[in-house]
């Protein structure tokens, strides 16, 4: 097994150099940084990919929460892929913070948190006293 900590524009064409040399066997493993579909078209297509696994959570797009948001993101021609979901969850969690707290500052909006459950696509999320 090789593992490669890196992203996908240089994990698809080591993946490619892998296979070219006859290195079919090898697998190959990576972290969250070559969760696109990208990384086959770096590799040099499907034919390259067969046994590269990947370290990442369960895939948030295929959360109930996220339907009505990945289906607005693929009707504008872009795949929530990645942190897309992740990055959209942070934001309704700060929008939900201020708004809830009436306020612009982070430490009231924080202490909202605390208090108060969100809905994200991410699910409904919570904070505790013990949340920085």
């Amino acid at each position: 097994m090789v593992y490669f900590g890196g992203l996908h524009p240089e994990a698809g064409p080591l993946v490619r150099q892998l296979r070219e040399a006859g290195l079919n066997d090898v697998k190959f493993m990576s972290d969250d940084g070559i969760v696109t579909d990208e990384l086959v078209a770096t590799a040099g297509g499907a034919k390259f990919v067969d046994g590269v696994y990947m370290t990442f959570g369960a895939d948030p797009r295929l959360l109930p929460d996220s339907k009505a948001v990945v289906d607005e993101f693929r009707k504008s021609g872009t795949e929530p892929e990645g942190y897309t979901l992740y990055a959209y969850a942070s934001v309704q969690a700060l929008a939900a913070a201020f708004n809830g707290a009436k306020s612009t500052k982070g430490e009231e909006a924080a202490k909202w948190l605390k208090a108060n459950p969100v809905k994200t696509v991410m699910g409904e999320k919570k904070w505790d006293a013990r949340a920085t």
